[in-house]
């Protein structure tokens, strides 16, 4: 009967361990589940306030701007295509 009582204390114990394990598990899951919705907004306001493909000028204007710019410049349509391409990602 002692060592079945003795049993039962160290299981008691052992569940009361698990108890707070699980309650800080529990604590940490809301933290993250918290810092998620805030990365998840912050995400959000960086999509709306990145430049859609529609505010790029054409290619062509750039190209011809640069070349205003930089006379000498080798960059080619296909180039400013290419960074365009990049930009909307």
């Amino acid at each position: 009967m002692e060592a079945a009582k003795k049993q039962l204390a160290e299981w008691d114990k052992e569940l009361n361990h698990l108890h707070e394990r699980n309650g800080d598990l529990g604590l940490e899951v809301q933290n993250l589940c918290e810092e998620l919705g805030k990365e998840r907004a912050d995400r959000e306001a960086h999509k709306k306030s990145a430049p859609a493909r529609k505010d790029f000028p054409d290619a062509a204007d750039l190209l011809n701007q640069l070349k205003t710019k930089r006379k000498k410049s080798s960059a080619t349509l296909a180039d400013i295509e290419t960074l365009l391409e990049l930009l909307e990602k």
